[in-house]
């Protein structure tokens, strides 16, 4: 069974989807950890505004792994695991840029699905349940006011040690949304049939409630389709 969730930067998406793989005994699959990694590879190469035919060279020849194990995704680079450094305000602005480049999405799209394959799995991305799982068990968009967003940035860098001004956190996020929302390959909008869960004032733990009776609503249609056919 495949839970797909989209949504805006700060919306809790990754902090919900981490404990409702857990509530439910699936993996949780964070893209946007593979496209922050795929940023933080090519700027470290100088190849982060390079022409689509030289990046995609550059895809196939990165040593990047992406495994899951345990609970979830794990990142490795040159073999070694790779954790905070892809976490940093620089490295988001990177991978916003990244993200829109055709031969980045077609790879890790790729990459997605065939990790994906097989198993229960949370997802969560800005492309989820429009391109990369259309077809998903269920679909969910979560949402949150702008502040509420730039706050729950803020309090993560601030929880991590980084250096981080709370307006311009806000500027940024505002700027990707636009950025997100308009562009033309895989603009970030909730896919057919998904449901919208504004989260501003709502606990994590209400959310994840939420998102669980959901899913357990989801697999009982899906297991009465399988006995019908």
């Amino acid at each position: 069974m495949v839970i797909a969730v989209d949504g805006p930067a700060g919306a809790g998406k990754s902090t919900v989807c981490r404990r409702l793989a857990k509530a439910l005994g699936a993996v949780y699959l964070d893209t946007g950890a593979m496209y922050r990694a795929v940023a933080w590879a090519l700027d470290k190469r100088g190849m982060a505004d390079a022409p689509d035919e030289r990046i995609r060279s550059e895809l196939a020849a990165l040593p990047l792994e992406f495994r899951m194990e345990g609970e979830g995704l794990a990142v490795y680079w040159q073999g070694k695991p790779l954790g905070d450094e892809i976490r940093t305000p620089s490295v988001s602005r990177t991978a916003s840029l990244v993200s829109q480049r055709r031969p980045v999405r077609d790879f890790l799209t790729r990459l997605q699905r065939d990790l994906a394959r097989g198993r229960d799995v949370v997802v969560e991305g800005r492309d989820m349940t429009t391109v990369v799982f259309p077809d998903a068990e269920l679909k969910v968009f979560l949402t949150a006011s702008d502040r509420v967003r730039a706050e729950r940035r803020w309090a993560e860098y601030r929880q991590k040690g980084l250096s981080a001004d709370l307006e311009e956190i806000l500027r940024q996020i505002q700027e990707r949304d636009a950025a997100d929302s308009q562009r033309s390959l895989a603009p970030l909008r909730p896919g057919e049939g998904a449901i919208i869960v504004d989260t501003s004032d709502l606990s994590i733990d209400q959310v994840v409630e939420q998102l669980a009776r959901l899913a357990f609503e989801a697999r009982k249609k899906a297991g009465k389709r399988e006995g019908s056919s």
